[in-house]
């Protein structure tokens, strides 16, 4: 780590909706007189291993708890300036999951162990000088079963001034106990993650549960709450982290502050929303790739934040140390910078930065950690993610549309599902194939050449694809294996996969119930075979249609046939928990499936009893069209001023660093719903790094995932994975050659006019000619 320093102007609640921004016309940062925080990393001399929750104490000093390794974890104290304070360490060998500190700066410690299918908890009070005053028994919960909340326990302590304890757990009320420990009463409602007492004695206290996200002031002699803001609307702007939410309250302004993995927000102590004070897009804390874990607050208002990395293959970990038993020292994985945000004094004027603008309908985390790294290279710039807040996509399409096309609109352009080829063909986007080529600094070998090359139009590159994903066939090989069944996935065809389905599939026989597939209608097989991209169908640079073509046909009386001729099990619904079940116990052979990571592949052979196998998808006609799709693709706008400056951060995007970015510390998820980072690399090297990451974690027994739908649910762990099966994923990356474009006119068309045909009211030529004449005419629109 380093020590660093830098200014930045926080301009109240800093914009991310989408902005009319002329790409022709630089832009730079406003200067109007308002308070300026600094940045500092100050972690080098803490001389913290693996830090925990922090609090600050009477003598507005830092007090972590250090997770360490064995022996070395326990409490520690540091100056402001983030250096140790000699002889301030306490050994504490405990699982510690949250602690806080009273008036006389006694450590108030939750701590967890682990038993026989439960976890035990326990209350420790220790004195300054590290003496333990008392000991509570807190109870035990299961800890396995029941859903992620209830196996969290208590996630947040506090500590009133008459000594009264409060701890918070998201699937309880608030549990309030006196000075003894003993239990006395319970406040408010279910769903409490992160608690604080503020200056008059109240409980400020984080509702997040089942969607829920609020800030509540609570009485505690009433149990009464006396206000709540529904933060529902408020920093929509990308995904959330699990475990990085935290609430505390302000001495020095009777402020209340709440962090997340993007920004921390202030209101006043009535709960009104002040504005964003830090967001870490602005700022270089995101650039390591860290997660967000921890903040406090010391009594001049410095705010303090740390990022902490998590070693290879760990599961959820607690803030605690010595009993969390590790295969290998975690000095040598676990990374963290501290960060100290201090306000200026006086009025400044913040430097001068270029902005660049990067359009994007969400946030995720990897764009973010990508922009910060830049920022960090280039301090002279600044990466202004526009995201469009309402999540109107439609409305999000057309806007840009009338932005790109009028010559104007953002530097670097997020594109996937957008109409890109429209783009290609009015001149507005940049090749970037050719920035790749007169950069010496660009090394092409190192990137899957055949994703690049699919994407190309008339020889020239302009949109960039930065990970990818692809559809393939899952099936039982036992079975096909049993029925002589084998399949050359090189030529089939949809007439082939019938045959084959009719084969396998037995009603009521000796073999019991099994079936091709599961439940379906005709529409829903239509989209699972296709994904619902016709790209093999249509010559995008001829702007024509060939949806008149036999494989095309062949495709809808394939699907027709599976109603008629009963080839799908209607005791196995179309979701993934019963098609995993089904699959499991052998009642379906087949099942069309997106392949996104090495990991989901293991998942998938766990549920296949590890009798699977992938195959391509019939072809249409085209025996060597392999389709690829992708959800993060870019563009740079050819109307930009930095243009040469978009290449330098999609090049950032591209690097090793941050292709090889995994999900650290929980689940990440976009506020659309979709995962933060997913998809295979195009990147050679960040891709084998995470084929050994999904290797050793489905090897060390700690992937595990929990599926629900309505009643039903349905646990796997992976089945152990080694290099061959990564191969065998990499052979099928190696023949993808066609970008599965998804036009949703394109789609509705095609979904509008074969119902007639699946309800027998029409010819399939006939459909297959009202499709081909209807798509013509839209492509040439």
């Amino acid at each position: 780590m380093f020590k660093k320093v830098i200014s930045f102007l926080m301009i109240g609640m800093l914009t991310l909706s989408l902005a009319a921004c002329s790409a022709g016309n630089k832009s730079t940062s406003q200067e109007p007189s308002i308070p300026a925080y600094t940045e500092m990393e100050i972690g080098s001399n803490s001389g913290l291993m693996w830090p925990g929750g922090s609090r600050v104490n009477s003598k507005n000093q830092l007090v972590f708890f250090d997770r360490g390794y064995e022996a070395n974890s326990g409490f520690v104290t540091l100056e402001q300036n983030g250096d140790l304070i000699d002889g301030s360490q306490i050994s504490f060998l405990e699982n510690v999951s949250a602690f806080t500190l009273d008036k006389e700066d006694n450590i108030y410690a939750v701590t967890t162990a682990s038993m026989e299918n439960s976890i035990a908890q326990k209350l420790t009070v220790l004195s300054p000088q590290g003496d333990i005053l008392k000991n509570v028994e807190l109870g035990t919960f299961s800890s396995a079963g029941g859903n992620g909340m209830q196996r969290m326990g208590f996630t947040d302590i506090a500590v009133d001034a008459n000594g009264y304890i409060y701890l918070s757990n998201p699937s309880q009320h608030i549990q309030v106990l006196d000075k003894e420990g003993q239990g006395v009463r319970t406040l408010g409602s279910e769903g409490y993650e992160s608690i604080d007492m503020d200056f008059e004695g109240n409980l400020i206290a984080l509702n997040i549960i089942m969607g829920k996200r609020a800030i509540e002031k609570l009485d505690v002699s009433t149990g009464r709450t006396l206000w709540s803001n529904d933060l529902s609307q408020q920093n929509t702007s990308g995904f959330s982290m699990m475990g990085s939410n935290k609430i505390r309250s302000s001495k020095e302004d009777d402020s209340i502050y709440y962090l997340t993995s993007q920004n921390i927000s202030k209101y006043d102590s009535s709960g009104n929303h002040i504005g964003t004070v830090i967001d870490f897009k602005a700022y270089t804390i995101l650039a390591s790739g860290y997660n967000i874990s921890d903040m406090s607050i010391d009594a001049e208002g410095n705010i303090y934040v740390a990022a902490t990395s998590l070693p290879a293959g760990a599961g959820r970990v607690s803030i605690g140390g010595g009993s969390s038993h590790q295969s290998a020292n975690p000095a040598d994985s676990i990374k963290y910078e501290l960060y100290k945000y201090s306000v200026q004094s006086g009025e400044i004027t913040a430097p001068k930065q270029e902005i660049i603008t990067v359009s994007v309908p969400v946030s995720n985390r990897t764009l973010e950690i990508a922009a910060s790294k830049f920022q960090r290279e280039n301090p002279g710039y600044r990466i202004d993610i526009q995201i469009y807040p309402s999540g109107d996509y439609e409305t999000y399409i057309r806007n840009l549309n009338t932005q790109i096309l009028s010559g104007k609109g953002p530097d670097v352009i997020s594109l996937g599902g957008l109409p890109y080829e429209n783009y290609i063909s009015r001149n507005v986007l940049a090749d970037i194939g050719e920035m790749m080529d007169s950069d010496n600094s660009f090394d092409m070998s190192k990137y899957h050449t055949n994703i690049f090359d699919a994407l190309k139009t008339n020889g020239g590159l302009y949109v960039l694809p930065i990970d990818f994903t692809f559809n393939v066939l899952m099936a039982n090989q036992a079975i096909l294996n049993q029925e002589s069944i084998i399949i050359d996935d090189r030529n089939w065809t949809w007439n082939d996969f019938k045959s084959i389905a009719e084969k396998v599939t037995q009603k009521n026989g000796n073999g019991g119930n099994r079936t091709a597939l599961p439940s379906v209608t005709s529409v829903e097989l239509l989209n699972l075979f296709t994904r619902g991209s016709y790209s093999n169908y249509i010559d995008a640079d001829r702007k024509n249609a060939n949806f008149t073509s036999e494989g095309f046909m062949d495709l809808l009386k394939t699907i027709k046939a599976f109603d008629e001729e009963n080839l799908t099990n209607s005791n196995v619904d179309n979701n993934m928990v019963s098609i995993l079940e089904a699959a499991g116990r052998e009642a379906i052979v087949f099942y069309p499936y997106n392949i996104i990571d090495y990991n989901l592949y293991g998942f998938m052979k766990s549920a296949f009893k590890e009798q699977l196998s992938l195959y391509n998808m019939p072809s249409s006609g085209d025996a060597n069209v392999r389709t690829f799709s992708s959800n993060s693709m870019y563009g740079i706008n050819r109307n930009s001023d930095y243009k040469a400056e978009g290449w330098e951060f999609l090049k950032i995007l591209l690097s090793d660093e941050i292709q090889s970015q995994s999900m650290q510390g929980g689940a990440m998820q976009t506020s659309s719903g979709s995962n933060a980072l997913g998809g295979f690399s195009v990147n050679k090297a960040a891709q084998q790094q995470r084929a050994q990451q999904a290797i050793d974690a489905s090897q060390g027994g700690n992937m595990r995932i929990m599926l629900r739908s309505g009643d039903g649910s349905i646990s796997l762990s992976s089945a152990p994975m080694a290099q061959t099966d990564i191969e065998y994923i990499n052979e099928f990356i190696a023949g993808l050659n066609t970008y599965a474009n998804i036009d949703a006119n394109i789609t509705s068309i095609i979904q509008d006019e074969t119902r007639g045909f699946f309800s027998g009211n029409k010819s399939v030529e006939e459909t297959a000619k009202l499709i081909q004449d209807r798509v013509n005419t839209y492509l040439k629109e």
